[in-house]
Protein backbone atom coordinates (compact mmCIF):
# COMPACT_ATOMS: atom_id res chain seq x y z
CA UNK A 1 0.00 0.00 0.00
CA UNK A 2 1.07 3.48 -0.46
CA UNK A 3 1.05 6.09 1.79
CA UNK A 4 -0.14 9.58 1.18
CA UNK A 5 3.29 11.32 2.65
CA UNK A 6 6.37 10.04 4.54
CA UNK A 7 5.11 8.16 7.74
CA UNK A 8 5.96 7.34 10.94
CA UNK A 9 6.06 3.50 10.75
CA UNK A 10 6.69 0.97 13.64
CA UNK A 11 6.26 -2.35 14.06
CA UNK A 12 8.58 -5.46 13.72
CA UNK A 13 8.95 -6.41 9.74
CA UNK A 14 11.53 -7.60 8.15
CA UNK A 15 12.58 -4.94 6.19
CA UNK A 16 12.03 -1.33 7.89
CA UNK A 17 11.11 -2.75 11.46
CA UNK A 18 11.68 -0.79 14.40
CA UNK A 19 11.27 2.85 14.11
CA UNK A 20 11.31 4.08 10.59
CA UNK A 21 9.47 6.44 8.06
CA UNK A 22 8.37 5.19 5.04
CA UNK A 23 5.78 5.79 2.09
CA UNK A 24 5.07 2.09 1.35
CA UNK A 25 4.03 -0.82 3.22
CA UNK A 26 4.30 -3.80 1.49
CA UNK A 27 2.55 -7.42 2.27
CA UNK A 28 4.05 -9.76 -0.35
CA UNK A 29 2.66 -13.03 -0.63
CA UNK A 30 5.79 -16.12 -1.23
CA UNK A 31 5.58 -19.73 -2.05
CA UNK A 32 6.17 -21.88 0.87
CA UNK A 33 9.95 -23.50 -0.77
CA UNK A 34 10.83 -20.28 -1.38
CA UNK A 35 14.35 -19.97 -0.44
CA UNK A 36 15.42 -17.10 -1.13
CA UNK A 37 12.88 -15.16 0.71
CA UNK A 38 13.61 -17.17 3.83
CA UNK A 39 16.81 -17.29 4.12
CA UNK A 40 17.61 -13.51 3.28
CA UNK A 41 14.17 -11.83 4.02
CA UNK A 42 15.82 -8.35 4.35
CA UNK A 43 17.97 -8.78 1.44
CA UNK A 44 15.06 -10.52 -0.55
CA UNK A 45 12.30 -7.77 0.65
CA UNK A 46 14.71 -4.78 -0.63
CA UNK A 47 14.99 -6.04 -3.44
CA UNK A 48 11.43 -6.99 -4.01
CA UNK A 49 10.73 -3.01 -2.76
CA UNK A 50 13.25 -1.78 -5.95
CA UNK A 51 11.33 -3.49 -8.35
CA UNK A 52 8.13 -2.28 -7.68
CA UNK A 53 9.76 1.27 -7.38
CA UNK A 54 10.04 1.83 -3.90
CA UNK A 55 13.05 3.16 -2.33
CA UNK A 56 13.81 0.23 0.27
CA UNK A 57 15.31 2.63 2.61
CA UNK A 58 11.50 4.38 2.75
CA UNK A 59 9.73 0.99 2.75
CA UNK A 60 8.44 -1.40 5.69
CA UNK A 61 7.85 -4.94 4.43
CA UNK A 62 7.03 -8.29 5.43
CA UNK A 63 6.27 -11.82 4.14
CA UNK A 64 2.80 -14.02 4.44
CA UNK A 65 2.02 -17.50 2.79
CA UNK A 66 -1.40 -16.48 3.49
CA UNK A 67 -3.52 -15.42 0.04
CA UNK A 68 -2.90 -11.19 -0.27
CA UNK A 69 -6.00 -11.43 -2.39
CA UNK A 70 -7.91 -12.47 0.90
CA UNK A 71 -6.89 -8.85 2.21
CA UNK A 72 -9.58 -7.83 5.01
CA UNK A 73 -9.83 -3.94 5.09
CA UNK A 74 -11.76 -2.14 7.33
CA UNK A 75 -11.47 1.42 7.93
CA UNK A 76 -13.23 3.36 10.87
CA UNK A 77 -14.26 7.51 11.71
CA UNK A 78 -14.81 9.07 15.07
CA UNK A 79 -15.19 13.24 14.48
CA UNK A 80 -12.07 13.84 12.93
CA UNK A 81 -9.93 10.59 13.57
CA UNK A 82 -9.79 7.99 10.89
CA UNK A 83 -7.81 4.21 11.56
CA UNK A 84 -7.76 1.55 8.78
CA UNK A 85 -6.93 -1.82 8.92
CA UNK A 86 -5.46 -4.50 6.49
CA UNK A 87 -5.32 -8.49 7.52
CA UNK A 88 -4.01 -11.35 5.51
CA UNK A 89 -4.17 -14.40 8.48
CA UNK A 90 -3.50 -17.97 7.77
CA UNK A 91 -2.89 -20.23 10.60
CA UNK A 92 -1.11 -23.68 9.89
CA UNK A 93 1.48 -22.06 12.54
CA UNK A 94 -0.86 -20.93 15.27
CA UNK A 95 0.34 -20.92 18.70
CA UNK A 96 -0.43 -19.80 22.31
CA UNK A 97 2.03 -17.12 23.98
CA UNK A 98 4.22 -19.55 25.98
CA UNK A 99 4.05 -22.83 24.23
CA UNK A 100 7.53 -24.80 23.30
CA UNK A 101 9.34 -23.06 20.61
CA UNK A 102 8.91 -24.67 16.72
CA UNK A 103 11.62 -22.75 15.04
CA UNK A 104 13.37 -26.31 13.68
CA UNK A 105 10.05 -27.15 12.79
CA UNK A 106 7.98 -24.35 11.58
CA UNK A 107 5.18 -24.69 9.31
CA UNK A 108 4.65 -21.16 7.53
CA UNK A 109 1.64 -19.35 8.15
CA UNK A 110 1.03 -15.73 9.35
CA UNK A 111 -1.21 -13.19 10.59
CA UNK A 112 0.19 -9.61 9.37
CA UNK A 113 -1.55 -6.86 9.90
CA UNK A 114 -1.42 -2.86 8.98
CA UNK A 115 -2.84 -0.42 11.04
CA UNK A 116 -2.46 3.51 9.38
CA UNK A 117 -3.94 6.30 11.55
CA UNK A 118 -4.77 9.99 10.30
CA UNK A 119 -2.96 11.56 12.83
CA UNK A 120 0.25 11.37 14.34
CA UNK A 121 1.36 9.81 17.84
CA UNK A 122 4.41 10.12 19.77
CA UNK A 123 6.78 7.40 20.46
CA UNK A 124 4.42 6.14 23.47
CA UNK A 125 1.40 6.30 21.78
CA UNK A 126 3.03 4.02 18.71
CA UNK A 127 3.98 1.64 21.50
CA UNK A 128 0.52 1.76 22.94
CA UNK A 129 -1.10 1.27 19.51
CA UNK A 130 0.90 -1.47 18.84
CA UNK A 131 -0.46 -3.23 21.98
CA UNK A 132 -3.98 -2.81 20.97
CA UNK A 133 -3.78 -3.93 17.93
CA UNK A 134 -1.52 -7.21 18.83
CA UNK A 135 -4.59 -7.45 21.60
CA UNK A 136 -6.87 -7.40 18.74
CA UNK A 137 -5.57 -9.63 16.54
CA UNK A 138 -5.29 -12.47 20.22
CA UNK A 139 -8.91 -11.55 20.45
CA UNK A 140 -9.94 -11.97 16.89
CA UNK A 141 -8.06 -15.48 16.77
CA UNK A 142 -9.43 -16.75 20.32
CA UNK A 143 -13.00 -15.63 18.86
CA UNK A 144 -12.44 -17.85 15.72
CA UNK A 145 -11.39 -21.07 18.24
CA UNK A 146 -7.91 -21.47 16.60
CA UNK A 147 -5.96 -24.19 18.47
CA UNK A 148 -2.41 -24.22 19.05
CA UNK A 149 -0.10 -26.41 17.13
CA UNK A 150 2.18 -26.88 19.90
CA UNK A 151 -0.22 -27.42 22.91
CA UNK A 152 -3.99 -27.90 21.50
CA UNK A 153 -4.73 -25.08 23.89
CA UNK A 154 -6.81 -21.67 21.89
CA UNK A 155 -4.33 -19.89 20.20
CA UNK A 156 -3.48 -15.96 20.55
CA UNK A 157 -1.77 -15.95 17.38
CA UNK A 158 1.02 -17.54 15.23
CA UNK A 159 5.05 -17.78 15.38
CA UNK A 160 5.61 -15.38 12.65
CA UNK A 161 3.09 -12.55 13.11
CA UNK A 162 3.89 -8.96 11.85
CA UNK A 163 2.21 -5.82 13.15
CA UNK A 164 3.14 -2.19 11.35
CA UNK A 165 1.48 0.44 12.95
CA UNK A 166 1.52 4.43 10.55
CA UNK A 167 0.75 7.50 10.78
CA UNK A 168 1.73 11.56 9.82
CA UNK A 169 5.18 12.79 10.89
CA UNK A 170 3.72 15.69 11.91
CA UNK A 171 2.71 17.72 15.12
CA UNK A 172 1.14 18.02 17.55
CA UNK A 173 0.58 14.21 18.43
CA UNK A 174 -1.44 12.36 20.88
CA UNK A 175 0.55 11.04 23.68
CA UNK A 176 -1.70 7.99 24.05
CA UNK A 177 -3.85 5.95 22.71
CA UNK A 178 -4.82 4.18 25.96
CA UNK A 179 -8.39 1.30 24.99
CA UNK A 180 -10.45 3.84 27.03
CA UNK A 181 -9.93 6.62 24.69
CA UNK A 182 -11.57 7.34 21.34
CA UNK A 183 -8.58 6.60 18.95
CA UNK A 184 -7.43 3.06 21.18
CA UNK A 185 -11.17 2.42 20.28
CA UNK A 186 -10.75 2.49 16.45
CA UNK A 187 -7.07 1.01 16.50
CA UNK A 188 -9.00 -1.86 18.62
CA UNK A 189 -11.98 -2.45 16.44
CA UNK A 190 -10.15 -1.91 13.47
CA UNK A 191 -7.37 -4.87 14.17
CA UNK A 192 -10.20 -7.00 15.57
CA UNK A 193 -12.60 -7.13 12.78
CA UNK A 194 -9.77 -6.94 10.22
CA UNK A 195 -8.76 -10.20 11.77
CA UNK A 196 -12.04 -12.03 12.59
CA UNK A 197 -12.79 -11.33 8.20
CA UNK A 198 -9.36 -12.43 7.47
CA UNK A 199 -9.37 -15.87 9.51
CA UNK A 200 -12.82 -16.01 8.49
CA UNK A 201 -12.03 -15.95 4.95
CA UNK A 202 -8.96 -18.67 5.71
CA UNK A 203 -11.48 -21.11 6.48
CA UNK A 204 -13.33 -21.36 3.73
Amino acid sequence: MLLPEIYRVAGWAPLGGGCARANAIINHQVELNDRAATEAPRRYLSELARSLGHDPRRAAAMMTGAKVRDVAKVTLRRGDLIASAWCTAGCSNALRVGDSATVESMIPGTINLIVAINQPLRDAAMLEAIQIATEGRAAAVLDAGVRSTVSGKPATGTGTDCIVIACPDEAPAHDYCGKHTRLGELIGRVSLTSCSRALAKNSH
